[in-house]
């Protein structure tokens, strides 16, 4: 397996389990990283909670890829909730957070949107770095990351101001070509950090073994960058436990094949 790699899996696929039951589960497989949401399986500010995770990470010798807090850059929020977001994420030793880029497309931004939403992430980020954290924007509609154009001017603004561990997602759209998918990731190669792997046409969720040619081609182009990418299954087929198992299997198999 490419060591720039690790495969794992989102914890918000499996919303319905508790997060000792996740880590049972990806113990089935030989996937080594969990990316943990803030929304069911670990809340903002839930240190004794977080140190659980932790401590069942540690016995079943698994990763904390991430930690998805769903914060809104450029949106109103509680006083200390970044402390909060970023406490939490130190205690399951995530070396990444994951953010979201606003409430709004990059279509219909205007200019004070798109600054408002660059320095909340330049701020964050800048608290995050005293951690030795990294900052990473989910790629995703309706937010400022919703197409590879504006996620690549919103990157190179923020590294150009100082934003240097700010990062981008990525994860192929289901309502585009593979070869639209293709020229995106290419574009955006550089700048990103983990992958969102799934397969979807439309609303139509599919085993992860029939887009095996297409992951194989992102898989290819990002190997090219020289960069860690933790790749993360997400939202698998019916929601059920075997069908994750036999994804892991493909995506492994995947990473020692190149």
């Amino acid at each position: 397996m490419n060591k720039n790699f690790r495969a794992g899996i989102v914890s918000v696929t499996f919303r319905q389990y508790d997060f000792i039951d996740i880590i049972k589960y990806i113990k089935l497989t030989d996937m080594s990283c969990i990316e943990w949401g803030s929304d069911i399986h670990l809340p903002y500010g839930e240190q004794k909670k977080a140190a659980a995770v932790a401590q069942e990470m540690a016995k079943n010798n698994l990763a904390a890829a991430s930690y998805g807090s769903y914060y809104r850059l450029g949106q109103p929020c509680e006083p200390g909730l970044v402390s909060m977001i970023i406490e939490t994420a130190k205690k399951i030793s995530a070396p990444m957070i994951r953010v979201w880029g606003g409430t709004t497309g990059s279509g219909s931004l205007d200019r004070q949107g798109r600054k408002k939403i660059i320095d909340d992430a330049l701020i964050i980020a800048e608290s995050a770095k005293k951690e030795n954290i990294k900052i990473s924007l989910e790629y995703h509609a309706d937010t400022i990351t919703d197409t590879a154009e504006s996620a690549l001017d919103f990157i190179k603004e923020v590294r150009q101001s100082g934003g240097e561990n700010v990062y981008l997602y990525w994860q192929q759209n289901q309502y585009k070509t593979f070869g639209e998918n293709k020229a995106e990731l290419e574009l955006i190669c550089p700048y990103i950090s983990n992958i969102h792997v799934f397969a979807w046409e439309k609303n139509e969720r599919l085993p992860l073994i029939e887009h095996r040619g297409r992951w194989e081609s992102y898989i290819n182009i990002l190997k090219d960058a020289g960069e860690n990418h933790d790749f993360l299954l997400e939202f698998v087929k019916g929601d059920t436990v075997g069908q994750m198992v036999e994804d892991a299997k493909v995506l492994i198999d995947l990473h020692e094949k190149n």
